[in-house]
């Protein structure tokens, strides 16, 4: 059956699958829905777990923006220096196969780490972001890194087009490409706003692409695939 929730209702849904997983069972996230918009309110003690909630929300069919206010407070017997943290990056960042190190800056300040710097492709941006999540004493993160394009690569949007068709979350979803002088633009629907978020990370894995229009738009009619129930 298809229908559209209600702010009770969507509100009980993103509280319960934030229970549901076990990573963040032990912190207390609060949550406001107001016409598909949740705000995610509270306190955790890791970046993690902070970005945890945020995905799960995003993931939710009705959810069609998400504000994030939760704050990262790392009690005082686990807090480390940004010393510490630099080193664990830098360790991080070596060891990686994917993360031109050589090509990036970090600034730590309290705790907030600010990564600059250029990269070929938007996938080794993302990387150099994603590898951090798990650090401890972490509190924030300003991806700054811009990506250089090939700018003799042609691209092939049939290329494109393929990796959503093959993409096992975006499979099923109606999505059209259009490129025109390098900039590519998707349009068409999808269910989550994580799945338009994702969309536009393939699209940008694309040689040569330098800008990306996301003009997906959220199915305005959902299908309750939870067993929850609201009482």
């Amino acid at each position: 059956m298809s229908y559209s929730l209600s702010n009770q209702s969507l509100q009980y849904v993103v509280q319960e699958a934030l229970r549901w997983e076990p990573q963040l069972q032990d912190t207390q996230f609060g949550v406001i829905a107001n016409d598909g918009v949740i705000t995610l309110t509270g306190v955790t003690d890791s970046y993690y777990k902070k970005m945890e909630a945020e995905k799960i929300a995003k993931n939710i069919a009705g959810v069609r923006a998400l504000i994030e206010r939760i704050a990262v407070v790392v009690q005082d017997d686990h807090q480390i220096t940004d010393e510490e943290i630099g080193a664990k990056i830098l360790s991080v960042y070596q060891s990686s196969f994917t993360i031109p190190d050589h090509k990036i800056k970090v600034t730590i300040e309290n705790g907030w780490v600010t990564l600059e710097g250029k990269v070929h492709w938007n996938y080794q941006k993302h990387a150099a972001e994603d590898a951090l999540y798990t650090i401890q004493g972490i509190r924030g993160i300003s991806n700054l890194i811009e990506t250089q394009t090939n700018r003799d690569s042609e691209i092939k949007k049939e290329f494109i087009e393929k990796a959503l068709h093959d993409s096992a979350l975006l499979h099923d979803s109606s999505i059209e490409v259009e490129v025109n002088n390098r900039r590519v633009t998707l349009s068409g629907h999808v269910n989550t706003l994580y799945e338009k978020e994702e969309a536009e990370r393939l699209a940008w894995n694309a040689k040569g692409v330098i800008a990306v229009e996301n003009a997906l738009t959220l199915s305005t009619q959902i299908v309750n695939t939870h067993n929850y129930e609201c009482k």
